[in-house]
């Protein structure tokens, strides 16, 4: 059985302990990528990598436009403390939009049109 990449976002889960060490609350959330471990025991096929693009496709659309609001923020209210909180509210929202996408495309199953 063929290993897939899709594992490897796990090895972000030790950017976790980080916050442990500093006692900063915010990187705990790093935690959250263990789960993709779990990714390593599921089979690779073509409908998984499929499903990986669709979900990644509407990840780099959040992104797109959650960075795009995070310029106009900063530009807007002329400080840095917005970009800080809009660039980490925007990878929050990718990954879960990431991960709830492909749970949803899996749990579907079978191939749909798009349109």
């Amino acid at each position: 059985m063929k290993k897939g990449r899709l594992r490897y976002l796990g090895l972000l889960g030790f950017i976790g302990f980080g916050g442990v060490i500093t006692g900063n609350f915010g990187m705990f959330g790093f935690f959250g990528f263990f789960a993709f471990f779990g990714a390593s025991l599921q089979q690779q096929d073509e409908m998984l990598r499929h499903n990986l693009a669709r979900a990644g496709l509407n990840g780099f659309v959040v992104s797109m436009l959650g960075l795009s609001a995070s310029i106009l923020a900063v530009t807007m209210f002329e400080s840095w403390a917005y970009l800080a909180l809009m660039v980490g509210i925007t990878f929050a929202a990718q990954i879960l939009t990431f991960s709830f996408s492909l749970m949803h495309y899996e749990r579907k199953g079978g191939v749909s049109d798009d349109h």
